[in-house]
């Protein structure tokens, strides 16, 4: 009995499980991995603006070494006047020069829009994000209530084996002083057989359902769950939900941005037309040092503009592209939104039918429990068959497993709802 208590005591709760899954869940790192793939789109969008330093280093080896001797240009009869003059270096043989220059784009018609449509696509990878996050807490629920519903079966299954032992010695017992037909001891048997395979299934399945929510949440297969309490609905009609899911839903909100984005990049195609006027500061040093050149460094301001007035028909191309896409954006919202509705007015159904399921099956619950009770008691006065015995513990067996499944139906709708209303 301490045992018992103290494995309940540590049970994990369903929140607790959403914590592990968000903290060390294999299926939660790879989504948010590609979020943090998605979110270097803007840093790549800002080097459209943003001035870039770059470094160049050469060293180089000519041929042979450029001079002019000025001396072969003197008269013989002027050289004893002048005297000797050393050569003019034109060019080293070898020499090394590097330059450093900083580039700034002035002007780009295209570059303000695309940054804009890259934090655009940015803020629907994060509503991507949340959309995937509300899916695997909404499958960690579900594996959660797998493996509560999964070891239910496996404890409905062991007591329905005790059961049918205790009927097949009873049987037997009665069969052998002549109480009850012979063919008694063979139903008995029968269904202590049925009783076993059914208890080895509900251990696969146990296991099954196990190692699901481990693989979902990085806990150990073997952990103590709680059943969760009864989750509320926070609307009181599914127009409420639907109000609040076309500005919550993550699905939705992605689209919309995504309209907002696929404007600005038909904007920047438009933009393309326009000119581009870019600014450049270079430094040079160089060892290449000559007469026409007496110094090692020097520096430059460069001022250029370029504006590409035909491309083959590339940019029209990207126009009726970018046109197109623009359109796919739009409906791909509207899209977004009609699945809205249709998931949220789905799921309210499906979880009105799981609240008045759930009150009818406990119902035939208490019911199921007892027939069962009368049942036992007449198969041992002698007054109901072995078949009847059975079948009567065959639908206590059902309604208990019924009213987990429906608790299971219930929650789960409920937090589909929220899920698909974006506020889970």
């Amino acid at each position: 009995m301490l045992s018992i208590f103290f494995s309940l005591a540590h049970a994990v709760t369903l929140e607790e499980a959403w914590s592990s899954a968000d903290r060390s869940g294999v299926d939660t790192q790879l989504v948010q991995e590609q979020f943090n793939a998605a979110s270097t789109l803007t840093g790549a969008a800002w080097s459209l603006v943003s001035p870039k330093l770059v470094l160049r280093g050469n060293y180089t080896l000519n041929d042979e070494e450029l001079v002019f001797d000025t001396s072969a240009l003197v008269p013989d009869n002027f050289a004893a006047l002048l005297g000797e003059t050393d050569p003019v270096v034109l060019q080293k043989k070898s020499f090394f020069d590097a330059n450093a220059s900083v580039v700034q784009p002035l002007f780009s018609g295209q570059a303000l829009p695309l940054l804009r449509a890259a934090h655009g696509e940015v803020a629907a990878a994060r509503e991507d994000l949340r959309g995937h996050r509300g899916a695997l807490r909404l499958g960690v629920a579900r594996a959660y209530w797998g493996v509560l519903l999964a070891r239910e079966g496996v404890q409905i299954a062991a007591e329905a084996l005790t059961s049918a032992q205790k009927h097949r010695k009873l049987a037997e017992a009665a069969a052998d002083v002549g109480l009850a037909p012979p063919t008694a001891r063979l139903q008995a048997q029968i269904a202590e057989s049925r009783a076993e395979r059914e208890l080895a299934g509900a251990e696969e399945g146990r296991v099954t359902a196990e190692q699901a929510f481990a693989r979902l949440t990085s806990l150990p297969s073997g952990e103590a769950v709680q059943l969760p309490a009864a989750r509320p609905l926070r609307w009181e009609s599914v127009e409420g939900a639907i109000e609040e899911a076309s500005g919550s839903r993550p699905a939705v909100r992605a689209a919309s941005t995504r309209v907002t984005s696929a404007n600005a990049q038909a904007l920047a195609r438009t933009m393309a037309w326009l000119p581009d006027l870019t600014g450049r500061f270079t430094y040079v040093w160089t060892e290449n040092v000559s007469a026409f050149n007496e110094r090692n460094e020097f520096w430059m301001l460069v001022v250029e503009g370029e504006w590409v007035l035909w491309d083959g028909g590339y940019r029209l191309a990207e126009q009726a592209k970018a046109a197109a896409q623009k359109r796919m954006a739009g409906l791909a919202e509207t899209r977004a939104r009609d699945e809205a509705e249709a998931e949220l007015r789905t799921l309210w159904q499906q979880h009105a039918k799981a609240e008045k399921a759930l009150g009818t099956v406990e119902r035939e619950h208490e019911l199921a429990r007892e027939n069962l009770r009368l049942a036992d008691v007449a198969w041992e006065a002698g007054s109901l068959t072995f078949i009847e015995l059975e079948d009567a513990r065959l639908g206590e067996k059902a309604a208990r497993l019924g009213v987990m499944q429906e608790r299971m139906n219930a929650h789960l709708a409920a937090l589909g709802l929220e899920v698909a209303a974006g506020v889970f």
